[in-house]
């Protein structure tokens, strides 16, 4: 049975990593060396040395690790604490929640012990509140390696069976299993899929699912049930929600299509078509209509538009279910260009619904019009 929970700070228990960053990319300026944020963050959860000697050997630039170690610390406490001002925190909710409920729990982290205990502080927790907290400088190697998780668990006595990892990054996730121990994938730095591919046992939008069991049973049961709602729809998980935000039935969307398609530009085809999806994350609803272009290979179908609505509202998306109306009789089928772009987000059991603004109506699972979509071979799972 799982009875300990080992946190990865950065990210989990507070997204500090843009902090990081942003001094990183502040400290190598004043070196006169200019570097983006997306030339430092794939250094992140590496540990300190990585962390500065990275971005700096990808650029050609020799750094002196101790400097910047003490620019960076002299700087950080004074940022982090400004950019997260006090405030009830989940993260702190769902630590007292564990130990009031008897978990042990730890920190495990490839950050210095002064910058892990000064996050602890900033997000509102004291180091008290943790049984161990074990930092970059215990261990001679750093994640992807498990050598920090599995000194966690022989320190406090533990099985590694009966460790739950708690990470964001995808080195966080190989570390654990390569620990032996099951891990919780937040998301935020990694997507569903993601973190699934990295390994994750259970994944969560953040540390809060801890909240909601009343023993030690009743957590872990409920990761288990995060699991069982992981679902692949086209080449990205999508983590179902039991109760989604909204539940709008399919009338609802017939007639959120219809309006949309009022708005259709279709000066040369005269062919109006409004389109309605439904996240399979939320519950929540996107419409889109045909935009048509004088140059014809240019036109946006009402479902190409409908998706990128969504994906602009809500980022990676799971089509659960797809409506489309238009005034063709019997109704018109999305055309192959949008079948195979829907492919990429939608489930081979997703619900397709076409209809016709007389109101004949035609059901279709996905896989029934698109049974064979073309993935990208590295996102085949």
């Amino acid at each position: 049975m799982i009875d300990t929970v080992l946190f990865d700070m950065d990210g989990v228990l507070i997204d500090s990593e843009p902090v990081s960053v942003r001094l990183c990319v502040e400290y190598f300026s004043s070196k006169g060396l200019k570097l983006r944020n997306e030339d430092v963050t794939p250094w992140l959860g590496a540990g300190e040395k990585v962390f500065f000697t990275g971005p700096a050997e990808s650029h050609g630039y020799k750094v002196d690790l101790e400097e910047a170690s003490f620019w960076f610390r002299e700087h950080y406490d004074e940022l982090v604490h400004r950019t997260f001002p006090e405030g009830v925190r989940t993260s702190v909710l769902a630590v007292r929640h564990l130990k009031r409920l008897g978990f042990t729990l730890a920190v495990c982290t490839s950050a210095p012990r002064w910058k892990a205990v000064s996050n602890i502080r900033t997000v509102g927790l004291e180091e008290s509140d943790f049984d161990l907290i074990l930092s970059g400088e215990s261990v001679k190697c750093n994640k992807p390696d498990g050598e920090i998780y599995r000194t966690a668990a022989r320190l406090l006595g533990k099985e590694p069976s009966h460790c739950l990892v708690v990470e964001d990054s995808e080195n966080g996730l190989r570390a654990a299993e390569d620990a032996g121990m099951k891990s919780l994938g937040v998301t935020g730095t990694l997507s569903v899929g993601g973190l699934a591919s990295a390994g994750a046992t259970f994944i969560a939008s953040d540390v809060g699912v801890f909240i909601g069991g009343n023993t030690m049973n009743e957590v872990i049961e409920n990761l288990e049930g995060g699991e069982d709602r992981r679902k692949l729809y086209g080449a990205n998980y999508i983590l179902e929600h039991k109760k989604k935000i909204t539940e709008i039935s399919i009338d609802a969307m017939i007639e959120a299509a219809a309006k949309t398609r009022e708005h259709a530009y279709t000066p040369y085809s005269h062919f109006k078509v409004g389109a309605c999806i439904k996240s399979a994350a939320t519950g929540r609803i996107y419409t889109g209509c045909n935009v048509e272009n004088s140059s014809f290979g240019a036109t946006i179908c009402a479902e190409r538009n409908a998706l990128l609505n969504a994906i602009a509202q809500e980022g990676t998306i799971g089509v659960e279910t797809l409506v489309v109306v238009s005034d063709d009789n019997p109704p018109a089928p999305p055309c192959a260009m949008c079948l195979q772009v829907l492919a990429e987000f939608t489930a081979p059991d997703s619900l397709v619904i076409l209809s016709s603004l007389e109101g004949k109506r035609a059901e279709y699972r996905f896989s029934e019009l698109l049974p064979n979509p073309f993935i990208f071979p590295s996102e085949r799972k």
